[in-house]
């Protein structure tokens, strides 16, 4: 089941390898436009991936990763 309806559109998805002291996750993050025009962000974590996503997940990390860096360089 998605944290999204199909009166909802997806406008956009991304990987993220995250970690901290002790921790990691490898979510998915989805942006969501609501029927009104509302967008927010729902995460997929892994055990909600499906093996497409799994294979693109680390070409989407690493795009992702290149995609802000180059953002943050711009100012």
């Amino acid at each position: 089941m998605t944290p999204w309806s199909k009166d909802e559109e997806i406008i956009a998805a991304w990987a993220e390898f995250v970690s901290g002291p002790g921790w990691a996750n490898s979510p998915v993050w989805v942006l969501v436009r609501e029927p009104a025009g509302a967008l927010r962000i729902e995460c997929l974590q892994p055990e909600a991936q499906t093996e497409e996503i799994l294979t693109l997940f680390r070409v989407s990390d690493a795009a992702s990763r290149a995609m802000l860096n180059a953002v943050r360089r711009r100012g």
